[in-house]
């Protein structure tokens, strides 16, 4: 008896041994790129090749304001910051409100309109790089920030509405039904009662929204051309040269660019986690 609880104690051990060892490799080849880029940022140029795996051996705090100074990376910092605030500020709510209107009310065009959404998703960006630039410049917008706000809220909303939809669904109909039940709207049904419920959905948008619009540089390098409004991943590019680059202060510039996303993530970690479980099963 004694050696089939040992047997199966075993058996249940195992598995468990090896999700946490398949985590552990997981967790190292997501943060060691991480890691290699902050510690080779307080190298020197002279170091980051002679000892490009190791330690610093005399850290170089001076590579970060020195790499802010060169770069301009304040005025690029503030580029990044309008554009990735503008672009949540038209995506989120539209999105919220064409997934609650797909997913909660029966209208003719619902089911051409989802597989619209499908559609938009399955294009890449890149193939639709002339076609916006086109548009952009038949509207006068080039080299501004309102024209890659406008863009990057275009290329997110079929995604974004997408992951909202799976999160409605996933709500229970009979919340909304005693809210209209009370003498709710349907719209303060939806501000009231379904839009706070839908905030870890909301998270999860945000930070993917985000994380995309603060680190696009194709589209970015093609719309601006003024340095004074040019966004974090266009101002990098004048930390490399036509024969060499300047990777100590390139991974100064990369770390500091680094730092708001790892503090949105972390901010938003409980949300964002319970944003892309939500959908997953039916309420």
């Amino acid at each position: 008896m004694s050696t089939m609880v040992t047997e199966g104690r075993r058996s249940s051990i195992a598995p468990r041994v090896a999700s946490y060892l398949l985590m552990a490799i997981m967790a190292v080849l997501a943060l060691y790129p991480l890691v290699w880029m902050a510690l080779g940022s307080l190298k020197s140029g002279g170091e980051f090749y002679t000892n490009i795996w190791g330690l610093p051996a005399d850290p170089q705090w001076r590579n970060f304001p020195d790499a802010w100074v060169r770069g301009g990376l304040g005025i690029k910092f503030l580029n990044s910051a309008i554009v990735t605030f503008g672009t949540l500020a038209i995506t989120l709510p539209v999105t919220s409100i064409a997934a609650y209107a797909i997913t909660s009310m029966d209208f003719r065009g619902r089911s051409l309109a989802y597989g619209a959404l499908l559609l938009g998703i399955m294009i890449p960006f890149g193939v639709t790089a002339i076609p916006v630039f086109s548009v952009i410049a038949q509207l006068g917008l080039l080299n501004t920030r309102l024209a890659l706000v406008l863009v990057y809220s275009a290329q997110a909303v079929a995604f974004s509405t997408f992951l909202m939809c799976a999160f409605f669904q996933s709500l229970p109909a009979e919340i909304e039904e005693a809210a209209r039940l009370e003498g709710c709207t349907r719209f303060s049904a939806f501000w009231r009662v379904m839009l706070p419920l839908a905030r870890p959905g909301l998270a999860a948008q945000a930070v993917f929204v985000g994380t995309t619009a603060w680190n696009e540089y194709f589209l970015a390098s093609l719309i601006i051309r003024d340095p004074a409004r040019e966004t974090i991943p266009v101002g990098l590019v004048s930390f490399t040269g036509r024969y060499a680059t300047d990777y100590p202060a390139l991974f100064a510039a990369l770390t500091m660019a680094t730092l708001p996303l790892l503090a949105l993530y972390l901010l938003a970690q409980k949300q964002f986690v319970a944003g892309l479980t939500g959908g997953a099963v039916k309420g």
